[in-house]
């Protein structure tokens, strides 16, 4: 008599027959650690590192008009929330983009729009992208990331194109659409309309456009270290301006650092941690990070014990 088929593998078949692959990808990596059989050791190790999301990230498949100019993934396959540490300034902004999603539907009804538009700035570093991957994974979101090197085209027209192209596949389901150093196309216009000039004109036009065609069902991120270098006109289409600083003292510096050092499971002295975020405390979150993350490399490659100042 053959074994009926357990809870994971049915949801897999589930999974797979509504075409939803991070289900399907989640009930797999069930199914491979249900499995404790010496007969299939080698094949459920070796699956288990396929499905690892932080090895293999289950990517979002784009269509070929916005391949390569927008990037996809799923954060709650690929983000851990727990290695991010969201300042009381970040937590507060949460709070309201949060309430303003529960709230979009009642507000259409009553014929309100409300656009969940927020605009982050501040110095590079300071973690505004990782903000929004945040966002899509407390939210249980998809993550769209608009690169606009890759949308600017050197034909007349074709950057305003791409974008558009962007806007519309976005629109088609709730997720959460980045638009990252938006200084870049979307420069204060200027008299002329030819040449260079002219083009960027247009492009900031088109996505001035694009955002006021957005329901609630979209929520826009967008940021930019050159606030003063955005179009007045622009700068209205986002319902909330926030600016995203270094850590505020060594306090929270030490809780950036410790944040990762506590989930990847490294012992590690609280007091050479703070003594060093004393001295480091006008870093931002990345340069903290990147410290961390290289002392650990020297002490899983030197076997020492892990120690902040070898970074």
């Amino acid at each position: 008599m053959s074994a009926a088929m357990t809870s994971a593998q049915l949801d897999v078949i589930d999974a797979i027959a509504q075409n939803d692959m991070p289900k399907a990808r989640r009930a797999a990596r069930a199914a491979v650690a249900e499995d404790a059989s010496k007969k299939n050791a080698w094949d459920c190790k070796r699956l288990a590192r396929l499905l690892d999301p932080a090895l293999n990230p289950d990517l979002v498949k784009l269509p070929y008009k916005v391949e390569g100019i927008l990037e996809a993934e799923h954060p709650a396959e690929t983000f851990i929330p727990e290695r991010y540490c969201l300042s009381p300034r970040e937590a507060e902004l949460f709070g309201h983009i949060e309430r303003m999603r529960r709230v979009c539907d009642d507000l259409a009804e009553m014929r309100i729009n409300y656009p969940n538009t927020v605009l982050l700035h501040g110095p590079s570093g300071t973690g505004k992208t990782m903000f929004g991957r945040y966002v899509a994974c407390k939210l249980g979101l998809p993550f769209y990331y608009l690169n606009f090197s890759r949308a600017v085209d050197s034909l007349l027209g074709k950057t305003a194109q791409n974008i558009s192209a962007a806007f519309d596949y976005i629109r088609t389901e709730p997720c959460v659409f980045m638009l990252d150093e938006i200084d870049c196309v979307s420069i204060r216009r200027t008299g002329g309309d030819g040449g260079v000039g002219g083009e960027m004109n247009r492009v900031t036009i088109t996505v001035m456009q694009e955002l006021d065609r957005i329901t609630g069902r979209q929520l826009i991120i967008g940021a930019t270290n050159r606030l003063d270098a955005l179009d007045d006109a622009l700068l209205r289409r986002f319902s909330k301006h926030h600016e995203v600083t270094i850590p505020q003292g060594p306090e929270e510096a030490r809780s950036v650092v410790r944040a990762l050092l506590d989930d990847a499971g490294i012992e590690y002295d609280r007091a050479e941690i703070f003594n060093w975020c004393v001295i480091h405390d006008d870093k931002p979150q990345a340069w903290l990070i990147g410290r961390a993350v290289e002392a650990i490399a020297w002490s899983v490659e030197t076997g020492e014990p892990f120690s902040i100042e070898e970074a």
